[in-house]
């Protein structure tokens, strides 16, 4: 601002030296004046706004750089303790006593895992290749389960079943009863099967076992409904299976 004011002391003396007396009226000077001044803001406004930029530019750089370190500390800091899980020196790392553990977890955790998926594939198996006499006889004895092991309290009251405080009320048609457990004990493990039945089943009638053009498009119907109810079928009999305590039989 004072180079600025400077500037225009001077202009206006070198105005004044350079034109004649006569010419210089006093509404030329005043303009003359009034040009400077406004130059002078505008140039003022194109510093400070210069200034703003710059500060802003350095302020964004240097929060990329802050970002950056931390993300690369993340990195470092994530390195080092993966080096610490993995190393087992006595020095740095982990004792060796716990590799020696770790390893034995993780060989039953396989052999749960494969003695897991031998009996799904087990229990599936024998879903698959049943047949009823009847759909009503598989229904008759569903619903029988349901008022022996899975009666509730609303059903009880109406004298539908008898209530059993086994505390499996309704698991057998509710997926939050059994699945919701991290662990099944027997009886959980027989109300998810029967909650997979109710939903799942559908077994064929001994009846369309025939040769004839209806009892194929009766095949055909029954096949195509059994591939979609297995399907969710597996999924719950693998939910079952992973909530059971695995047995390691070997077999």
């Amino acid at each position: 601002m004072k180079k600025v004011a400077a500037v225009l002391a001077v202009g206006l003396g070198l105005g004044a030296t350079a034109l004649p007396a006569q010419a210089l009226t006093w509404a030329s000077v005043l303009t003359f004046i009034s040009t400077m001044q406004s130059e002078m803001s505008a140039w003022s406004v194109t510093v400070k706004q210069t200034a703003l930029s710059a500060n802003v530019v350095s302020q964004m750089d240097n929060d990329s750089k802050k970002q950056l370190a931390n993300a690369v500390g993340a990195i470092e800091m994530s390195d080092r303790a993966m080096a610490a899980v993995t190393s087992f020196d006595s020095a740095v790392g982990q004792p060796v006593t716990s590799k020696c553990i770790a390893q034995q977890q993780g060989k039953l955790m396989v052999e749960a895992v494969s003695q897991r998926d031998k009996d799904a594939a087990r229990l599936m198996a024998t879903y698959s290749s049943q047949r009823v006499g009847s759909r009503a006889v598989a229904d008759r004895e569903t619903l029988a389960m349901h008022r022996d092991n899975y009666c509730s309290v609303s059903e009880a009251r109406q004298g539908m079943c008898t209530l059993n405080a086994n505390g499996m009320q309704g698991w057998d048609v509710d997926y939050a009863g059994p699945f919701s457990e991290m662990t099944l004990a027997p009886e959980g493990e027989t109300a998810a099967y029967a909650y997979t039945a109710m939903i799942t089943d559908q077994r064929a009638e001994a009846h369309i076992d025939c040769t004839t053009v209806a009892c194929n498009a009766a095949q055909s119907q029954q096949l195509a409904a059994s591939a979609m109810t297995a399907m969710a079928a597996n999924s719950l009999v693998g939910q079952v299976t992973d909530r059971r305590v695995p047995m390691l039989t070997g077999q």
